[in-house]
């Protein structure tokens, strides 16, 4: 299968019917989309259509969302203010803000052409159907997931997932438009999630180019589904057959600086892949960490992450510290990750899952299921292919595991939530202790979707 190159070309009118009008008067989860699916090359242009869908605008991996986990903590600073992430880090998000409004709309978009694409593409049939299929079944688990993640709290941390309205709105069908979902429970939006997984896993191939899902990448989702509800055994169980795999190897010393600007590196799972001619504005991840950008995710320098990654010269991982202390506007250190190809800095591939993350995942729940000794193998792995001369550990604690998820995985949106998962709380840019139960952990409901349907019931706080 061909790469996908997640340009305006490939977006068809299919795709796109939805934006014009619906969104003044309609819930997100509603929003219709017109045409019909009658050949493949309509079906592999719907999938194609929803990673595009998803990825363009604030609040998307496009743009804040690959840096929303990192920028809720102190290990990230704003250097400049341009008014763009700042409500994030400093936990000031508004149910009236562009970067609840915006995520909440697109993925529910993006869901709700899935759910067309599935309905009508039901006359054609072949291998390659199916797979196509299975990766918009993969899309939908994923969509619901990050909706989760952003606005309802995380299911291993509370005591009764099946409380009413802990949820989100579940999209599994193509609704009418004057459709008023209400919010499922926890314990559903995760059934759901992990149901799409394994529905997706069943139907895909395990090799499907670049930027596509297949079979590992729904597995390596699911297992992180998993860990996130605190079920140890299946996370492991899924990361463990990733692993197994063979299909992706982890990073080296020699590699390690060089991937980021590279596409379908040996880690990488599953990626946006974008150009020049998509998503070539300044949301971009690359332009929020960069001192000619929005500046506004810059290392602290008195953060845990920094000065780890500025006295370990031998862990490769060091380099990937930007100096840009001596630029006149906002002067400091950024991330390395997102250097951008072809001479902008705009366009960089959002790395949503890759290997190391599996390994952590195994490591996180292994600890969970049997302790730190076995858990310390997985860590092991990692470090030594990052460490100079390191040696391996007889175990580890969960603090251990928690901070290889910050050096490993900083600037991709995993931090906080790795934090809170395991019962503690992050430290804030305003200094402040935030836990998993804190009402600003998630999202407030955008208030427009509320307005629209008033059976939505608004998270507390907001």
């Amino acid at each position: 299968m061909k790469k996908i190159y997640l340009t305006i070309g490939v977006v068809t009118g299919f795709v796109l019917s939805s934006c014009s009008g619906f969104l003044d008067r309609e819930p997100s989860t509603a929003l219709p989309v017109d045409g019909a699916i009658t050949t493949v090359a309509d079906l592999e242009n719907a999938v194609n259509g929803v990673g595009y869908v998803v990825s363009g605008e604030r609040g998307t991996y496009g743009a804040e969302f690959t840096l929303y986990a990192d920028l809720l903590t102190n290990e990230f600073a704003v250097i400049q203010s341009n008014n763009q992430s700042v409500p994030i880090s400093s936990y000031n998000l508004t149910k009236y803000d562009e970067l609840a409004t915006n995520p909440y709309r697109v993925h529910y978009q993006g869901i709700a052409n899935v759910n067309k694409a599935l309905e009508t593409s039901n006359e054609l049939a072949g291998s390659e159907v199916t797979n196509l299929q299975g990766q918009l079944y993969a899309w939908r688990g994923l969509l619901h997931f990050d909706l989760a993640r952003m606005f309802a709290h995380i299911p291993s941390t509370v005591s009764n997932t099946s409380e009413a309205n802990s949820g989100v709105p579940l999209a599994d069908q193509v609704f009418d438009p004057e459709y008023k979902p209400t919010r499922a429970t926890l314990a559903e939006t995760y059934s759901l999630i992990i149901s799409d997984f394994t529905k997706a896993i069943s139907m895909l191939d395990e090799d499907n180019g670049i930027g596509y899902m297949n079979k590992w990448a729904a597995q390596a989702l699911r297992a992180r589904a998993y860990l996130y509800m605190g079920d140890y055994s299946n996370a492991l169980a899924d990361a463990n057959a990733v692993i197994n795999s063979g299909a992706y190897q982890l990073y080296t010393p020699s590699n390690y600086a060089s991937v980021w600007a590279a596409e379908g590196t040996s880690e990488s799972i599953f990626e946006f892949l974008t150009t020049d001619n998509y998503n070539a504005q300044r949301y971009s991840p690359g332009y929020y960490t960069d001192a000619s950008g929005y500046a506004e995710c810059a290392f602290n320098v008195e953060g845990e992450l920094f000065k780890y990654l500025s006295t370990h010269p031998e862990d490769v991982r060091s380099k990937m510290i930007k100096d840009q202390t001596s630029h006149k506007d906002a002067p400091g250190f950024y991330p390395a990750k997102y250097p951008g190809r072809g001479g902008s800095i705009y366009v960089n591939n959002p790395k949503i899952i890759r290997l190391s993350e599996v390994y952590l995942i195994a490591a996180e729940a292994s600890f969970h299921l049997n302790g730190g000794s076995e858990a310390a193998a997985y860590i092991n792995e990692i470090e030594k292919n990052r460490v100079e001369g390191y040696t391996d550990v007889a175990s580890v604690t969960i603090d251990d595991i928690i901070f290889e998820y910050t050096k490993e995985l900083f600037a991709e949106n995993q931090i906080a939530f790795a934090y809170w998962r395991n019962g503690k709380s992050v430290t804030n840019s305003l200094g402040q202790q935030i836990g998993a139960d804190n009402q600003r952990a998630i999202m407030p409901i955008p208030q427009r979707e509320i307005d629209m349907n008033a059976a939505l019931v608004q998270n507390p706080g907001y």
